[in-house]
């Protein structure tokens, strides 16, 4: 009853304040998204009640309503036309479905997604918000963590790997968790307050909770992500960088349980080879499949109703693939664009970085800059661990997406004096007549 009570009340206080500011509405959206409450409080919560549903639509009423009072637009509009035309090639694809029941709901997904991340680029217009909507990746993917890590060290429970979260199986929600890491150390950067050690503090129960899933996908990206991270820091700080490597590596060792161990010293029992070998084969599959359907694909989701006729090992398996499973199910075309969305993102997270690098002096910039930091290297686990698994319909992509999206033209802008940033002080501003006589 509590969470019911905790939601509703939430739920009204956002939706207040976005009647006279929509990107409250827009945060409050991409919470409930990537929290997903109606899984983990599922026992609790009333399971008729659609909360990112409501959210959405509260977004949506609330930016008609300051249609006139909406600030310029910063988002390319290349970014909005790559989204309408992947968007298009969606619904082609959804026309043309083997099954129309599968396509329908990977399609309304989809829609829900791509609506409310051009719906965002009309409000999410400064730096503020972007970083606002990275304390909220930050807090929700945390509070998983919490989560995971509590019912396996006090229950002995391995909930997320037996079942998964939010819908998604154990490889997804792995790669989930991974992704916050990096919201983890450069949020520690960018704090200067003695508070700046509990970002740090979270990369410990982070990484242990991707161990707990046993994904190797999730892990290997956290592993590639980390190990460019370091490479990264070394230029400036090496020996302060490999202090805090050894010290994440000993202590993830001895926080890591009897299970994790276990599971990772029989490794050599099972048998990877073969696994590897159903993963090449679904790949492969895949990819003739995009190949004999090239334009709009066979549906969302469909492609898994002829892995086998294509030489998978049972029905129903999986591609394992981001890219190739969206070439399959949406057409060639989709495939790009989505490529190529991942990409330019990255490239713009990198930009809107580098522009703020020599002005970390002022707070706001600051925090822009690692937010930024963050947003690309939480971006490139996604990405490489869209090689190894099927995670197309995850939210926070298309968030980071966003973030990307209006990152350069963000970072040229002036800084604002917010909280974040000192006062000048009323001594700073001096009469003409002081100068001229302090001149004379």
């Amino acid at each position: 009853m509590k969470q019911t009570i905790f939601l509703v009340a939430m739920m009204c206080f956002f939706s207040l304040r976005a009647v006279l500011d929509p990107f409250w509405a827009v945060l409050l959206y991409y919470a409930l998204a990537i929290y997903r409450p109606q899984y983990i409080w599922k026992w609790a919560l009333p399971p008729e009640i659609r909360w990112s549903l409501i959210a959405a639509i509260v977004a949506i009423l609330t930016v008609v309503l300051n249609l006139p009072t909406l600030r310029h637009r910063v988002v390319q509009i290349r970014f909005i036309l790559l989204m309408a035309f992947f968007g298009l090639c969606l619904g082609g694809s959804y026309y043309y479905a083997m099954n129309h029941e599968i396509a329908g709901r990977q399609g309304w997904e989809y829609a829900k997604i791509l609506i409310m991340v051009i719906l965002s680029c009309f409000v999410v217009t400064e730096k503020w918000q972007v970083r606002h909507l990275a304390w909220m990746i930050f807090i929700c993917l945390i509070y998983v963590v919490y989560e995971v890590n509590s019912l396996y060290l006090f229950n002995q429970r391995l909930d997320i790997y037996h079942n998964g979260y939010g819908g998604y199986d154990n490889n997804g929600a792995g790669l989930m968790l991974a992704m916050v890491i990096p919201f983890c150390y450069f949020f520690f950067q960018a704090e200067r307050r003695w508070w700046r050690w509990g970002y740090f503090v979270c990369i410990f129960p982070a990484v242990h909770a991707v161990m707990l899933t046993y994904s190797r996908g999730a892990m290997l990206s956290a592993f590639i992500v980390g190990l460019g991270m370091t490479l990264g820091m070394l230029r400036r700080k090496a020996l302060q960088t490999v202090g805090l490597v050894l010290m994440i590596s000993v202590v993830i060792l001895a926080l890591a349980g009897p299970e994790v161990r276990k599971r990772f010293t029989s490794i050599h029992e099972s048998d990877p080879g073969r696994s590897k070998q159903l993963r090449y084969t679904s790949w492969r599959a895949g990819i003739q499949i995009a190949l004999d359907y090239p334009i709009f694909g066979v549906g969302l989701r469909n492609s898994n109703l002829l892995t086998k006729q294509y030489g998978c090992d049972m029905e129903g398996r999986t591609i394992h693939n981001n890219y190739i499973q969206i070439a399959a199910d949406a057409g060639i075309p989709a495939g790009i664009i989505f490529t190529g969305l991942v990409g330019l993102t990255l490239w713009h997270l990198f930009l809107g970085a580098r522009i703020t690098r020599n002005q970390l002096d002022q707070p706001e910039q600051r925090w822009f800059h690692y937010v930024c930091r963050a947003s690309f290297w939480s971006l490139a686990t996604f990405a490489v661990g869209s090689i190894f698994l099927s995670f197309e319909t995850f939210e926070m992509c298309y968030l980071l997406m966003l973030i990307g999206a209006m990152a350069p033209a963000l970072a040229r802008t002036a800084p604002a004096v917010t909280d974040l940033a000192p006062a000048v002080p009323s001594t700073s501003v001096h009469h003409p007549s002081t100068l001229r006589g302090a001149t004379a």
